[in-house]
């Protein structure tokens, strides 16, 4: 079995970290509780876990479908997604799904301004392209926390090389309006990542480096620096199964990001 972190961040609402350091979520209304992502703890399974944690039926909504967020969704009768995930390349969603391709034409679709009421708490769905085609961001009203899976990072760069991300001028696009989107309903909320460690991971940021409303704004920044030449990144090398082309890496502010210099 494996062991799972659980540290409670605000009455009834969770951080799980698996043992590969992939984060999940556990938010519960007066009647459902929703659990957003999933980790990817082979050889478990994390109802069981949940259990311990809440007695209310659950949903799963899924940031985006990439395995280490998603592995576990056959375990759920219902689940959340935007379906726009369906236009990676094939055989990379496949491949991500791990078998679990079937339980796609199960699942809800959700997009920008879906309301998911789990009793006298709301959580609003936010689009958020750019990691994957149909990556979102999940805003919950009542404690001002926004998940926001892999679409911005966990605090030491985003992966935007990979098979069906999109590119980076559709991305600047998408993470405007997500600053946007955000502003609209709150001017300081509390981030949580998928991958809640890298926060102390960045090769710029020397100790911690979370996620903030001004690491957006970096993010922004840097994004459009790239498209405008006006940033230069630096080619590193990854493991080809996990890039699609040549990789960079490139830096501004507290952002980080590694991306296809052919995508832009």
């Amino acid at each position: 079995m494996e062991h799972f972190d659980i540290l409670r961040i605000r009455d009834r609402v969770y951080r799980i970290l698996d043992e590969k350091a992939d984060t999940f979520y556990l938010v519960e209304g007066d009647d459902t509780a929703a659990v957003i992502d999933t980790g990817a703890a082979f050889g478990s399974r994390i109802i069981p876990l949940l259990r311990e944690l809440t007695p209310k039926p659950l949903i799963l909504i899924l940031t985006h479908v990439h395995y280490d967020h998603s592995f576990h969704m056959d375990e759920f009768k219902t689940v959340y997604m935007c379906h726009d995930e369906l236009h990676m390349p094939g055989w990379f969603l496949h491949q991500m799904l791990m078998g679990k391709a079937d339980r796609l034409c199960e699942t809800h679709h959700i997009d920008t301004d879906y309301a998911i009421d789990l009793g006298n708490r709301v959580l609003e769905i936010c689009k958020v392209p750019g990691h994957t085609p149909g990556s979102i961001a999940v805003f919950d009203q009542l404690d001002n926390l926004v998940f926001t899976g892999d679409a911005i990072g966990s605090g030491c760069g985003v992966w935007m090389q990979l098979p069906g991300s999109t590119s980076l001028t559709e991305y600047e696009i998408s993470l405007s309006h997500f600053m946007k989107w955000l502003l609209n309903r709150t001017s300081s909320p509390e981030f949580w990542g998928g991958h809640c460690l890298q926060r102390w991971q960045s090769a710029k940021i020397p100790g911690d480096n979370p996620l903030s409303m001004g690491l957006l704004a970096d993010l922004i920044d840097l994004v459009r620096g790239l498209i405008e030449g006006t940033i230069q990144g630096w080619q590193i090398d990854m493991a080809q199964e996990f890039r699609a082309g040549e990789a960079f890496n490139a830096a501004y502010g507290r952002a980080e990001i590694t991306y296809n210099p052919d995508n832009l």
